[in-house]
């Protein structure tokens, strides 16, 4: 039976409705899969082109980082005290269905392995992608919110990505447009 290209794409679809299950406790976002995903991508991007990785095969390595959870769902970390999920299987399965589905499944292989500079950028985007939706939450009154926000630091590997996580945690998510607002303002 041939792969079908259009099997995969349906099958990567799916991370656009299912939601990261964490939140559900937490309470207050409701954020996919995809979402977390694009937003792991971008930031592993910008880390990369500060520090000279590969942006390219970094970008790849996070935007497939959590394809498998099209298979098994997102598991939180409440739950992975009583379930496990085989996350490589998954993702190995999925990617069967591309033509070229050895140079994603190494780089997925190389994300899990942890090693090289791609991959503990990689890990850090995963989770300052988490720490920007909590920034958010707390910045709407979500007290619970900062118990991770600030457990999170102790996952980042590199000296950069604990720069970033600083910024985040002394600015303000509405910072970004705050010369454009001032305009606006100043326009009335």
């Amino acid at each position: 039976m041939k792969n079908k290209i259009s099997d995969f794409i349906f099958e990567a679809s799916t991370l656009k409705s299912l939601k990261r299950t964490g939140w559900q406790i937490l309470g207050g976002n409701k954020e996919s899969i995809a979402e977390h995903s694009f937003m792991a991508a971008v930031i592993a991007y910008t880390l990369a082109a500060q520090i000279g990785a590969n942006k390219e095969k970094t970008v790849l390595m996070a935007l497939f980082h959590d394809l498998g959870e099209a298979r098994t769902g997102d598991v939180y970390k409440l739950a992975d005290l009583y379930v496990s999920a085989d996350n490589v299987k998954a993702t190995k399965d999925a990617l069967a269905k591309l033509p070229d589905s050895g140079t994603i499944e190494k780089l997925f292989s190389e994300y899990e392995e942890e090693k090289t500079l791609e991959s503990k950028i990689v890990h850090d985007a995963d989770t300052l992608a988490l720490v920007v939706e909590l920034k958010k939450m707390m910045e709407n009154g979500n007290e619970n919110a900062k118990e991770w926000f600030e457990a999170n630091y102790k996952c980042l590997r590199l000296d950069i990505s604990k720069e970033v996580f600083k910024e985040i945690k002394e600015g303000n998510s509405q910072d970004w447009w705050k010369k454009e607002r001032k305009k606006i303002h100043d326009s009335f």
